[in-house]
């Protein structure tokens, strides 16, 4: 019975002296927390500046025309995928035209816009993308034919 009673003691002055030396934390003096608050805000003006997305969208859409013929179309699908090629500026700019297009043509190229490493790319490529979520795809009416060996089946 003394093994136990020993070391229970040295454990049990152990926990008390060590809860008697921890500092207690001070309370604060007053909780109103707007100062911050505002101080954040005005930090938060400083770095969001005007958004680069309302005025530089508008400048593309008035000058492009969506192409008219089955040679346009395909000439413009080469053309973005090109510019997916280039630099970041051209990736965005091939984004814009196919946000502005507006076919399912430009599905695989906004897809692989979502990964690019550019983020303005990323967010543009997202938004464009956005109408098509959600949409089935086109129905197929073709019927599929029963199997070659059908007669194995029944």
């Amino acid at each position: 019975m003394q093994n136990v009673l020993l070391p229970g003691a040295v454990v049990l002055l152990t926990v008390v002296l060590w809860l008697r030396g921890k500092p207690a934390k001070p309370m604060l003096s007053s909780t109103d927390a707007s100062v911050v608050a505002q101080l954040n805000r005005a930090q938060l003006e400083l770095v969001t500046g005007p958004d680069p997305s309302t005025d530089s969208t508008a400048s593309a859409g008035d000058t492009w025309i969506a192409p008219q013929t089955q040679k346009d179309r395909l000439a413009l699908q080469h053309q973005l995928r090109a510019a997916m090629n280039g630099g970041p500026e051209a990736r965005l700019q091939a984004v814009r035209i196919a946000s502005h297009w507006r076919h399912r043509c430009v599905l695989p190229l906004l897809r692989q816009a979502l990964r690019d490493t550019d983020a303005r790319v990323v967010e543009l490529a997202a938004a464009a993308i956005e109408p098509y979520r959600g949409r089935p795809g086109p129905v197929s009416t073709q019927v599929a034919r029963p199997p070659r060996n059908v007669s194995r089946m029944r």
